[in-house]
């Protein structure tokens, strides 16, 4: 029974446009509900009530460090996403073209090998380790 080949997708993905500025002005109005928060605390809760006071304190200086830094940087908040994907490519066909590569003749077709090594990364069929190993075992036929 063969395997098919499994991988890790990740994709990076920042807001742009209308949902930048909607994310800023949501950085601004935590800012200003911190703030709130934090003058509340120290004015109010903490002279009456003592230490008990002290998480509606840290509550709101989170609020407002976490809103001046959404409403201040560049790109928005980036997020990252995984995604376990499994490829119909089975495990055997890729070795039998890994050792197409390898068996192809040296000297002049070293070239070839070295595009037909990054086609089978390119197309994620081989893992980074993987074409750094081919790479250096054609790189050392020179």
């Amino acid at each position: 029974m063969s395997k098919h080949r499994r991988g890790r997708i990740t994709v990076q993905s920042q807001p742009t446009g209308a949902a930048r500025g909607m994310q800023r002005m949501m950085g601004v109005v935590h800012a200003v509900f911190g703030f709130v928060f934090v003058t509340i605390a120290l004015t109010q809760i903490i002279p009456h009530a003592g230490l008990i006071g002290l998480p509606f304190l840290a509550a709101g200086a989170f609020f407002c460090i976490n809103g001046i830094r959404l409403a201040v940087s560049k790109n928005g908040m980036a997020h990252r996403v995984g995604y376990d994907v499994e490829t119909d490519i089975q495990r055997e066909t890729i070795v039998g073209i890994m050792d197409e590569v390898d068996n192809a003749p040296s000297g002049g077709d070293v070239e070839e090998r070295m595009k037909q090594l990054r086609s089978l990364y390119d197309q994620r069929l081989i893992t980074q380790e993987e074409y750094e190993q081919k790479r250096q075992e054609i790189l050392k036929e020179l």
